[in-house]
């Protein structure tokens, strides 16, 4: 969970400002959220569901709070942009917040 610790002041702050679930915060990966879903409500720490836990990812039928479960490092930039150009063209207002997953920006060896 070293990843987690990390995040947890950008999350408290990302709470803070703005006003989840009228603005999105959409994750990059899904370790990052546990302070999320402390934040929103959940207070059980993330466990496997075969134990009756709380997921370890964002989780549309479990919050509100959840916009989409990440799929891959780096997802969630254009899936901001998607959700943002969408609010827009429907006239919906709100922000849409991308956390970066921390391997995202990452310079591959040899690359």
């Amino acid at each position: 969970m070293p990843q987690t610790w990390a995040v947890i002041e950008l999350t408290i702050a990302l709470h803070r400002v703005f006003n989840s679930p009228d603005d999105k915060i959409i994750w990059d990966v899904g370790h990052q959220t546990y302070a999320h879903k402390i934040l929103t409500g959940r207070r059980r720490v993330p466990q496997p569901a075969s134990i009756g836990g709380v997921s370890g990812f964002p989780k549309k039928t479990e919050s509100e709070h959840d916009i989409l479960r990440p799929v891959h490092a780096s997802t969630s930039i254009s899936a901001a942009l998607g959700i943002l150009l969408g609010q827009e063209l429907q006239g919906i207002p709100g922000n849409v917040i991308a956390v970066i997953g921390d391997g995202s920006l990452r310079r591959r060896h040899g690359a």
